[in-house]
């Protein structure tokens, strides 16, 4: 939880590789935390990273599809790869 809730905070402040590397850890010890997929690939949205930001959101959505597809069809964090048509088709039902 505290490495999830620094990948949090950096993420605010922009940090977002520190954020992305915090992340990892959390995701080191709990594995299948869709949360912290989920805000790993806005990370990667903001940096216009598009296949790392599609990986982590896909292991968000196949971990919680309901929340998670819900969520990211309207969260700004995507708005740099929401034209894009792997993103279109993940959120799709």
């Amino acid at each position: 939880k505290a490495w999830y809730n620094r990948g949090i905070a950096l993420g605010n402040l922009g940090r977002l590789e520190e954020a992305i590397a915090s992340f990892d850890k959390a995701l080191e010890i709990k594995p299948d935390d869709e949360a912290t997929f989920y805000n790993k690939a806005c990370c990667y949205a903001l940096q216009s990273q598009i296949d790392q930001a599609i990986q982590n959101l896909q292991q968000a959505i196949n971990l919680n599809p309901d929340e998670w597809r819900e969520m990211a069809k309207t969260d700004s964090y995507f708005d740099s790869i929401r034209s894009h048509t792997r993103f279109q088709a993940l959120i799709q039902e």
